[in-house]
């Protein structure tokens, strides 16, 4: 219909009022003017046609369009009123008449798993009770479980150390031993033997914990084995002999009776003649009276005084008493020069052995061998006090 009007007004706009006006007036006009008249209106009919036409054209095209997006939209509906009859008649297949006994009987089962679930939560309270019960207990005896542990590694640590503490006792009983032997008796024999003893200790021990006492060992003999050799036996000795040579040291002023010779075997005449006149005939020398000879009770004295000043030498050795051993040597050097011949060998030979004691350093600067003592002891203790603060290790629980 509307196809139709569009085409009866495009047959009405073909016959333009210029031509009919043109077709009226045409015999009537004449000349150029009018002929240019006509072509410019002529050219616009064409031209208002040509719009009419342009628009109606516009028009059709949109209808078209607006049918065509209809037609579409009413295919649309038609599937989807399809789709909902389909998923009414699927929802009417599912529908059931409703049951009141099953319903009844469904909410009695409700009501009985209901009570089950609250029996359920009060045997669960009950139940984390016991557990934080049993958590404590167990937490009580993993606390004593773990002092008894420790209590048994002490022990164990005790039981198995006990042969190296006795060694180390051993060991320390020996370097304190060389150091009183030679700060308070001046003897490095016997502090040297007391080291050796003590350093074949450690290395029985095979620790190397104990290198560094090894070390302080090895410096403290090296110190003993610098110091001036002194035999105080044999000092003492050599005092012994001098004192037993005291009664045979004559006097100032006394004959010193020679031994008679002996006659030899093969001598002459004369030899024998010489020897039986020489021990009947005695030559004594006549001495001024401030050189007259001592009575016997003054010798007995000076060799008695003489023996108790080398005896107080010897003591003094033996104290180590440098001032009262070279007093005691000075007294019994005084004496003999004094009092003795000292043209005579014996003398000379006494006099010659108190200028050597004279000589003798009978108490050298001892140096200082406690190092190795106060090292030993130092590293015990430490490894007492580590031992004592030693954690015990213990092993998580199993969950």
């Amino acid at each position: 219909m509307d196809n139709r009007n569009v085409n009866n007004e495009i047959d009405e706009a073909a016959v333009d009022p210029v031509d009919r006006l043109l077709e009226t007036n045409k015999r009537t006009a004449s000349g150029k003017g009018v002929a240019l008249l006509a072509l410019l209106l002529a050219v616009a009919a064409v031209g208002g046609s040509g719009w009419q036409y342009w628009q109606a054209r516009s028009e059709q095209l949109g209808q078209v369009k607006q049918q065509e997006s209809l037609a579409r939209l009413e295919t649309s509906q038609q599937q989807l009123a399809r789709s909902i009859a389909s998923f009414e008649t699927q929802l009417d297949a599912f529908k059931s008449p409703l049951d009141v006994a099953e319903l009844s009987r469904l909410r009695g089962r409700l009501k009985t798993v209901e009570n089950q679930l609250g029996e359920l939560d009060s045997q669960a309270g009950e139940s984390q009770a016991s557990t934080r019960a049993l958590q404590g207990s167990v937490r009580s005896l993993e606390q004593r479980l773990t002092n008894t542990e420790s209590g048994l590694v002490n022990v164990a640590a005790s039981s198995q150390n006990s042969s190296v503490e006795l060694d180390i006792a051993e060991i320390d009983f020996l370097l304190r031993t060389a150091s009183e032997r030679l700060q308070l008796f001046s003897d490095p024999v016997a502090a040297e033997l007391a080291l050796m003893a003590a350093d074949v200790q450690i290395d029985a021990l095979d620790d190397p914990l104990y290198l560094s006492v090894r070390q302080q060992i090895a410096s403290a003999r090296q110190a003993l084995a610098s110091l001036p050799g002194l035999d105080r036996v044999q000092l003492s000795s050599q005092l012994t002999e001098m004192q037993a040579n005291i009664p045979g040291l004559p006097f100032r002023g006394e004959a010193v009776i020679e031994p008679e010779p002996v006659l030899a075997d093969d001598a002459g005449w004369w030899e024998s003649l010489k020897h039986t006149l020489s021990s009947l005939v005695t030559v004594r020398r006549r001495v001024p009276d401030d050189q007259a000879p001592l009575s016997l009770e003054d010798k007995d004295y000076l060799r008695q005084g003489l023996w108790l000043q080398l005896e107080s030498a010897r003591l003094a050795l033996m104290r180590n008493d440098v001032s009262g051993y070279a007093a005691s040597l000075d007294r019994v050097s005084h004496t003999v020069e004094r009092f003795f011949e000292n043209s005579s060998s014996a003398v000379q030979a006494l006099t010659l052995q108190v200028a050597g004691l004279q000589q003798v350093k009978i108490a050298p600067v001892m140096p200082d061998i406690s190092a190795p003592w106060t090292q030993l002891r130092q590293l015990r203790d430490s490894r007492r006090l580590l031992q004592s603060t030693l954690p015990v290790e213990r092993a998580d629980p199993v969950e």
